[in-house]
């Protein structure tokens, strides 16, 4: 009976690390330069890894991670912290999981009316259930013939291969003077990005206080330094938020409010090989 015990006991540890080893291939961490960190997520080999969060309220983005056993997780979709519903569409599992028309103070804002089509319509991270199994498009935009979205978080604007400002409302010029910025997208500030490498990797990007970016900054540091093909502005600034929990690694939790503290949010990219190797 001992010897059994003792079999189960090294078969179980054996286990553990050989999905531990899994994990750090299919998921990496690192910080390229000074305030700059990075999730690297290999879909060749995690395919199931990434999926989307909504809160029924607001919550932080390491109680959000702690609670669904993700070993990262980053701040996603943009919401209105006031009346806590999301100004993002969001899909999970295929079903519309928030509708930012369903938001009053969106769609009743009347500084908002003349960009609402600009602004529901802005680019979003999918997941799909096809050969092209990553995109991120503007949300009207229909997905390849024979293929559904299983999973997607709009947020914006697009950063690569085009970065689209104007195009999606977060600059708004007349007679080429700014009359709108929204997100101080023309500003520094901490920053939170998803891109699509060549390779199908996803990186996770954050960008903390420490090395904050324009927009413009951010997409040619996407595009020039990690040379993804795709690429995604997530909500920003106070929001910027990420959590790395990977195996053998200390515990990462970056939070970018100015007194240091954790902002509430409404959506989060979550990061969980578990359910791609139970």
């Amino acid at each position: 009976m001992r010897n059994l015990i003792l079999i189960i006991l090294v078969l179980t540890i054996a286990i553990y690390s050989v999905k531990a080893d899994q994990t750090r291939q299919a998921v990496e961490f690192y910080s390229p330069q000074k305030g700059v960190y990075i999730v690297d997520i290999d879909t060749n080999e995690c395919k199931n890894c990434i999926s989307p969060y909504v809160s029924d309220s607001l919550e932080t983005v390491e109680s959000v991670a702690i609670k669904t056993g993700a070993i990262a997780a980053i701040n996603a979709g943009f919401f209105d912290p006031l009346n806590t519903k999301t100004t993002s569409y969001i899909i999970k599992d295929g079903e519309l999981a928030a509708d930012p028309t369903l938001n009053p103070d969106l769609m009743n804002n009347p500084t908002l009316q003349d960009y609402l089509p600009q602004i529901l319509n802005r680019s979003e991270f999918r997941i799909m259930d096809c050969f092209i199994s990553l995109d991120i498009a503007q949300h009207n935009s229909m997905p390849p013939s024979q293929c559904n979205i299983l999973h997607s978080i709009q947020a914006g604007p697009q950063l690569v291969p085009t970065l689209l400002l104007e195009q999606e409302s977060f600059v708004v010029k007349n007679d080429n003077k700014i009359i709108r910025e929204a997100v101080s997208a023309l500003h520094k500030r901490p920053r939170s990005a998803i891109g699509i490498t060549l390779e199908n990797h996803v990186l996770l990007v954050a960008v903390s206080k420490e090395n904050p970016m324009t927009l413009k900054e951010l997409a040619e540091f996407m595009q020039d330094d990690l040379k993804v093909k795709q690429a995604l502005a997530l909500d920003g600034g106070g929001s910027t938020s990420l959590y790395v929990d990977l195996p053998g690694q200390d515990k990462f939790v970056l939070n970018s409010e100015e007194d240091g503290s954790a902002r509430r949010v409404k959506s989060v990219f979550l990061v969980n090989p578990r359910t791609e190797y139970p």
